[in-house]
């Protein structure tokens, strides 16, 4: 099962939906490093979402092979419980996409780290003619979804996870300032051994081989969407 990973650059807002509360946002750590992600829905119930695609290529992405999307998310949930909070995946037929409920526990994260969740949701491929869409939706919470720094599993499943918080009536929202700067898809990367974050969402210096593999992923994916 290969994995694939939210780069947050790679995303838009949905341009279907004209309320759409959905920003590009930095999220600032501890060390020199920032974190891109996106901030989207509101508390007054209004829809929002950032879509994405990526090819069905041999050797990408194949309709029918197993895959894991990974990522971080925080919030998603308010205090009445009515809130929506999910991931979409979709090839040509919308009507029979993938929908993974984010909210309420109803899909499981790997782990839970300061108020955040990191997840890698299974799935088999769709059948589509050319791309998957990916899409996150949110309505009545504030849901912010981040990627996984250095694109690396290996080090995030080592992580002690926090005990669940069933104190409160929703999940910890995470609010950052906005630093704006939308941009658009998703990025596929392998695991390695090589150097590893040491907090969440803030790098240590990563190992040359995974970053030089990164930019020209990154590169080969901008250059298909043109």
């Amino acid at each position: 099962m290969a994995d694939l990973f939210f780069c947050p650059e790679r995303w838009e807002p949905d341009s279907l939906i004209t309320t759409n509360a959905a920003a590009q946002i930095r999220l600032q750590g501890s060390s020199v490093r920032t974190a891109d992600a996106w901030r989207i829905g509101d508390w007054n119930g209004n829809w929002a979402a950032v879509v994405s695609q990526i090819p069905l290529e041999k050797g990408w992405l194949e309709s029918g092979c197993e895959y894991r999307f990974c990522f971080w998310l925080n919030g998603g949930e308010n205090s009445r419980g009515d809130e929506v909070c999910a991931l979409e995946i979709f090839g040509d037929d919308w009507e029979n996409r993938l929908v993974f409920p984010l909210n309420r526990e109803r899909t499981r994260p790997l782990l839970r780290q300061n108020g955040w969740l990191l997840f890698a949701v299974p799935f088999t491929a769709p059948q589509a003619s050319s791309a998957l869409t990916f899409r996150f939706v949110s309505a009545g919470a504030v849901t912010t979804i981040a990627g996984i720094a250095d694109m690396n599993m290996t080090f995030c499943e080592r992580i002690v996870s926090d005990p669940p918080d069933t104190a409160q009536p929703m999940r910890q929202n995470l609010v950052p300032p906005p630093e704006q700067t939308p941009r658009k898809a998703i990025c596929k990367a392998h695991s390695t051994e090589h150097s590893f974050p040491q907090m969440l969402l803030c790098a240590a210096a990563a190992a040359a081989g995974i970053t030089v593999c990164t930019v020209i992923l990154s590169r080969i994916l901008r250059g298909k969407r043109k």
